[in-house]
């Protein structure tokens, strides 16, 4: 004879969300006021005029762009005018402040906005002409400058940006949730997520029980891990009733550097370009559903000739076999435990 004893077991149904969200939020502000902060002596023609330097009130060093008009003022507005190519970004990052070319700061200063010039001129962007007598100057004004200039001209017509992106991958080692060895906890197994461009990242959850939490390899509690560390999710035995739904956004913040132009609204001005850093977030998400549902588990009762007798008790299942009995406990425990 055959007596079927019911069994609780919890089936994890996830389905990851290959929602990427590459969408871009920028450090730089939306608009700089500008400050002219001093002028450099003509280092090459010797001429009376120089270059302006130009930072926002907040200090941050600008380059002018457009050579053939007039330099902005100070207390000049200069809105967001998108970015500047990848040749532009190479001469921020390896000029003046990001970089010592010469430790002459004077030096460096004019060699980076020189080069900014040069470069457009050479790319036929904006209102860019260098003078020959600029251009073909010899070594002898001051030997270190020309070759400075011409090299970092020449790889930024080369570059192309080589910034690690940001990326982040979320995956599942299985969709089952097993018993914790004390029975308190369904668990579900790791979840392993990889990250490129940031140190970190973060895991926050809706839905759930009240008591469902995210804890880290060690069964802590947590929210924001390491790159390359899993996590797991933890429901309590006794709380999942009915079918539970739980949604995790996976998140991670790398940071670019961008060369950020912004444009005077009178346009007879020079633009100016700086170099800012860029924060890029990326997440996924997970969707989880943890579902009570029975499955059954076959007691084998001997065939004999004796009398059995099967009575149900609230504890499970009392066998009577030829004045021999036997309770066949009810047990909470998954089938994947």
């Amino acid at each position: 004879m055959r007596n079927k004893a019911k069994l609780f077991s919890f089936a994890l149904l996830a389905t990851i969300l290959f929602a990427f969200n590459f969408g871009v939020v920028s450090a730089a502000p939306k608009s700089v006021t500008v400050k002219r902060a001093e002028v450099l002596s003509d280092l090459i023609t010797n001429h009376d005029h120089g270059f302006t330097v130009f930072t926002t009130t907040e200090g941050k060093i600008l380059y002018c762009l457009d050579n053939l008009k007039p330099a902005m003022v100070t207390g000049q507005v200069g809105n967001d005018a998108g970015k500047a190519d990848d040749g532009i970004l190479y001469i921020l990052q390896n000029g003046y402040p990001n970089k010592k070319i010469t430790g002459n700061t004077e030096m460096d200063k004019y060699i980076t906005q020189a080069a900014v010039w040069w470069y457009m001129d050479d790319t036929k962007q904006g209102s860019n002409k260098l003078s020959d007598e600029f251009r073909n100057a010899t070594t002898t004004d001051i030997n270190e400058l020309i070759p400075i200039i011409k090299k970092m001209v020449a790889n930024a017509k080369n570059y192309k940006d080589n910034q690690t992106k940001p990326t982040i991958a979320v995956s599942l080692n299985s969709d089952a949730l097993a018993l914790t060895a004390d029975n308190k906890y369904y668990e579900s197994q790791p979840i392993t997520v990889k990250v490129t461009g940031a140190s970190t990242y973060s895991a926050i959850f809706e839905g759930g029980t009240a008591n469902t939490v995210i804890v880290n390899a060690n069964g802590e509690p947590a929210t924001t891990f390491k790159a390359g560390e899993s996590f797991k999710v933890r429901i309590p035995a006794n709380e999942l009733t009915e079918k539970t739904e739980i949604s995790i956004k996976v998140t991670a913040n790398g940071v670019t550097q961008i060369a950020k132009v912004y444009k005077p609204s009178d346009d007879k001005y020079q633009r100016v370009v700086g170099l800012y850093d860029e924060n890029t977030p990326v997440e996924q998400s997970i969707k989880l559903t943890a579902s009570p549902e029975t499955t059954s588990v076959e007691v084998e009762v001997p065939n004999t000739s004796a009398n059995i007798l099967i009575v149900t008790v609230a504890m499970g299942i009392l066998i009577v076999i030829a004045g021999v009995w036997m309770i066949v406990y009810r047990s909470k425990k998954g089938k994947n435990a």
